[in-house]
């Protein structure tokens, strides 16, 4: 006797689909949501039936294979072995996480943490997988060699995938767009709401004065995870920010900071300039691989830059290349040093500046070993931080009374 399939289509599919056959001219589909709201299942379930229909070539890309071993990759089996499309154990290839369709379709699974993966690299459908994890330049070099690519993520915080989006190509989905969630999870997630808030029944735009905020973490908990919408990384080191769409008249350039990087970090170089009362960040390199020849040919321009002292080879090379660079210490305290100067000023980031965006939302202090929110930010999405609190240290900050001052390499 026939049984009834496990994976079925959730209004999420639907809305899914919708989105794709409604916007034929489009070719990147953005798919934001929160917990539970089944939009991997969905899309996986889109993409099989797709590579059944007639002979395509697709790829689901991740940060690392090695994390969708346990998510999307087991995901993915069972809709197919739920659905018969698996005919033997043997139809996907373990070793290089591949599976080949009869009609000569196939799917396989990468992580963009293997060197070289996206060398001659062509699909007809591509989808990045939780890519707010994943940093711009890796993406870019997928998205632009494929017929059409999906993307998802859970909105943490403000990423590049912010940028792809217009009218027609972006949807928002919940928990509520599943309606096959189990009750557990969704007892789960609507707990979120009443543990964050004194009223939780408000309406939305009330909901989030901070008078009736019981507490932080589950408040932004609920506005990720309950209602998909773009929150705030708990513990964010830079929480009042704002972006601008250009630099304005009137501004003045006042130096650049700048962080060494190569082979697993990229180089990064952020212009400081003064507006009135407040200052604007503008990134102007975030590049990996860059020898200093071709660092000092992308900032020839430049007349004050300031530098991560702790490459004095490299500083020296430099100058002797022609650029105006100083090195900024780097010593006990000097980050929070630079830190708090950026803190103590109205901060505004221009529009194009997607990595220094992407990096001011989720730069955070680090956590204790009872969870609890230490002074000490963590050594993760500080490429750019770095470089602007370089340059703030000496641009900003006063010199005279300065703890901490520029080391004149």
């Amino acid at each position: 006797m026939a049984t009834e399939n496990k994976y079925k289509y959730t209004r999420a599919y639907f809305k899914i689909l919708n989105l794709i056959n409604g916007n034929p001219s489009e070719d990147v589909f953005l798919i934001k949501g929160g917990q539970g709201s089944s939009k991997t299942i969905s899309i996986l379930e889109l993409i099989i039936q797709a590579l059944l229909v007639s002979p395509k070539e697709a790829t689901v890309l991740s940060s690392e294979l090695s994390k969708m071993k346990r998510t999307s990759i087991m995901d993915y089996k069972k809709i197919c072995t739920d659905w018969g499309v698996f005919k033997s154990q043997n139809d996907y290839n373990r070793s290089e996480s591949k599976h080949e369709y009869p009609n000569g379709s196939y799917l396989d699974f990468l992580g963009a943490d293997v060197t070289d993966v996206g060398k001659g690299f062509r699909r007809d459908i591509l989808y990045i997988n939780e890519a707010n994890k994943m940093p711009l330049d890796t993406a870019v070099q997928f998205i632009s060699r494929c017929d059409l690519t999906l993307i998802d993520w859970n909105p943490d915080s403000v990423f590049w995938g912010d940028d792809y989006i217009n009218e027609n190509n972006c949807i928002t989905l919940t928990f509520d767009d599943n309606e096959y969630l189990g009750r557990s999870e969704r007892k789960s997630i609507l707990g979120y709401k009443t543990k964050g808030f004194h009223k939780p029944d408000l309406e939305f735009n009330k909901l989030f004065e901070e008078s009736n905020i019981k507490s932080n973490y589950w408040a932004n908990r609920w506005r990720v995870y309950g209602l998909g919408l773009v929150g705030q990384v708990e513990g964010a080191v830079y929480k009042d920010w704002k972006v601008l769409d250009s630099l304005p008249d009137g501004v003045r350039l006042l130096g650049t900071g700048l962080d060494f990087g190569f082979t697993n970090d990229p180089t990064a170089a952020i212009d400081v300039y003064k507006w009135n009362d407040a200052y604007i960040l503008d990134e102007v390199l975030y590049r990996k691989g860059l020898h200093n020849n071709e660092i000092y040919d992308l900032l020839k321009d430049k007349r004050n830059v300031y530098a991560d002292s702790a490459e004095p080879k490299s500083i020296s090379e430099l100058r002797r290349y022609g650029l105006g660079v100083r090195g900024a210490v780097k010593g006990r305290d000097s980050i929070m040093f630079g830190v708090q100067i950026l803190q103590s000023h109205k901060i505004f980031v221009t529009s194009q500046s997607t990595n220094l965006i992407e990096e001011m939302g989720k730069y955070s202090f680090e956590k204790d070993k009872r969870g609890q929110t230490t002074n000490k930010p963590a050594d993760t999405f500080n490429h750019c931080m770095d470089a602007a609190r370089y340059a703030a240290s000496e641009l900003i900050g006063n010199k005279n009374q300065g703890k901490y001052r520029i080391a004149r390499v």
